[in-house]
């Protein structure tokens, strides 16, 4: 028996690149409103609510009101990525991974858009002539976490807030950003499950579809980068997770720039190829009566 023939054996190499399991596009796209205004920083004009003036006498002077106004200001920040990849090393590889770097590339920075839009929502929005006056999210808009996890008698508080500060019209979209560990505890309560009390079917896919007690609910998962360091869409500090709801037009995101891709070979790099991917754009909680911050335990 030859003791060598393991020389003859071949390694195989499958062609072709697997994405590792991460999101992909921008969630919360969707869920808010969006401008596509350039500049540094942009601002949002508002006007404000005014009272109508009984008119008690025939002929009378008119009555006149001095009508609010506000603007959101919104700070604009630049986001980019690159890899390089030798000459050489493109002679070495079975499949050139040009195209799924770019996707990968443009995957990190739709989950960076919606990381900055739940930053908005819950953080300091900035109002004023010259956009530097602060506004924090009040007590009033939060949901304590009372020890307890996504709950129905949240979601029914955080309507109560929204409907108590007239963000509720009917016509609007809704939304809440939860992450699976929120989802799987709110689907086992009974009001969810149950047909005698919901005639959606919500649980057809073994998470929420669709629209429950007036929310679409979008899950938004922590992921870790190339560092192997941990981020966080939906923020979480120690157990308790800050879930939102919101309002469509509670919510804005400015994109004057959507996520590009370029590929190009540097001569001041041995003509090496690299591929680039970038976007420019900002968040600005709009309204506080449009945003309820609904803390969670979650272990």
């Amino acid at each position: 028996m030859s003791t060598e023939i393991t020389t003859l054996q071949k390694q195989t190499y499958q062609d072709g690149l697997e994405m590792l399991a991460q999101q992909m596009p921008c969630k919360l796209h969707n869920a808010v409103r969006l401008e596509k205004d350039t500049g540094k920083r942009v601002s949002f004009p508002q006007v404000g609510v005014v009272g109508a003036k009984e008119k008690s006498t025939r002929h009378g002077d008119t009555q006149y009101v001095t009508t609010p106004h506000r603007r959101r200001w919104v700070s604009m920040k630049d986001f980019e990525l690159a890899d390089l990849l030798d000459v050489q090393d493109l002679l070495r590889i079975v499949t050139n991974p040009g195209s799924d770097y770019s996707k990968a590339f443009v995957a990190a920075l739709n989950r960076a858009r919606d990381r900055s839009i739940i930053e908005a929502a819950l953080g300091t929005a900035y109002t004023g002539e010259d956009g530097t006056t602060g506004v924090a999210l009040p007590a009033a808009q939060k949901i304590a976490v009372g020890g307890t996890g996504f709950t129905l008698d949240k979601v029914r508080a955080a309507m109560q807030k929204l409907k108590t500060g007239n963000a509720v019209d009917g016509n609007e979209e809704m939304f809440v950003a939860w992450t699976a560990a929120q989802e799987a505890e709110f689907i086992n309560t009974t009001e969810v499950k149950s047909i005698d009390y919901n005639n959606q079917r919500v649980l057809v896919s073994g998470g929420l579809d669709g629209r429950f007690f007036g929310f679409t609910y979008i899950r938004l998962e922590d992921w870790t980068d190339e560092n192997d360091t941990l981020v966080r869409i939906v923020p979480k500090t120690g157990t308790t997770r800050a879930c939102v709801a919101w309002v469509k037009s509670g919510l804005l995101h400015n994109v004057p720039q959507a996520p590009a891709t370029k590929i190009d070979q540097l001569p001041g790099k041995s003509y090496a190829w690299q591929f680039y991917a970038s976007s420019t754009y900002g968040s600005t909680r709009m309204q506080e009566s449009k945003v309820v911050q609904i803390d969670v335990l979650e272990s």
